[in-house]
């Protein structure tokens, strides 16, 4: 009778949600279109961009805001919110372009056309405000009587979580 060894099976690991946070490096954030909620988002997210040596961004913002001087980590783009087809098409290029690791959608109330945007883009991890066929990763949805800081700081946390 012939006995031989089984072969040796690596152990399966539970799949990590952290491990997708883990080595991202650029950042695609498409920033809300009106103005409350705009500066709320810029406001809270200045912590994040206060650690340049963790990530490069690629800010989408609306074409009227005013954009501070650009640092070698931050690339700005005027951002379009109810794309058309041609428009959605430009705004993926620049997005892809960039190829950012991850996408945040600050925007709290995205429209179809917007939605569809998202869906379009080939990023591996999107995060952000939307319905269920949002194309989001992660959804987090805005009530009328919900903190909308809140939420991004949840966002952020996420991201700081997963660590370098």
């Amino acid at each position: 009778m012939l006995l031989r060894k089984s072969k040796h099976e690596e152990p399966e690991n539970p799949y990590s949600f952290q491990e997708r946070f883990r080595n991202i490096v650029r950042i695609a954030i498409i920033y809300p279109e009106q103005i409350q909620w705009f500066r709320i988002a810029r406001y809270t997210l200045q912590k994040m961009y206060n650690q340049p040596e963790l990530f490069q961004y690629q800010l989408l913002v609306p074409m009227a805001s005013s954009q501070p001087v650009l640092r070698s980590n931050f690339e700005y783009c005027d951002m379009i919110y109810n794309p058309d087809e041609d428009e959605r098409l430009i705004i993926k290029g620049h997005v892809m372009a960039f190829n950012p690791d991850i996408l945040l959608q600050l925007e709290p109330n995205p429209g179809d056309r917007l939605s569809k945007l998202i869906q379009a883009l080939d990023v591996p991890l999107k995060m952000g405000f939307g319905s269920e066929d949002s194309g989001l990763n992660v959804i987090y949805s805005q009530k009328e009587s919900g903190f909308y800081e809140k939420n991004i700081l949840n966002l952020i946390s996420l991201l700081k979580r997963g660590g370098k």
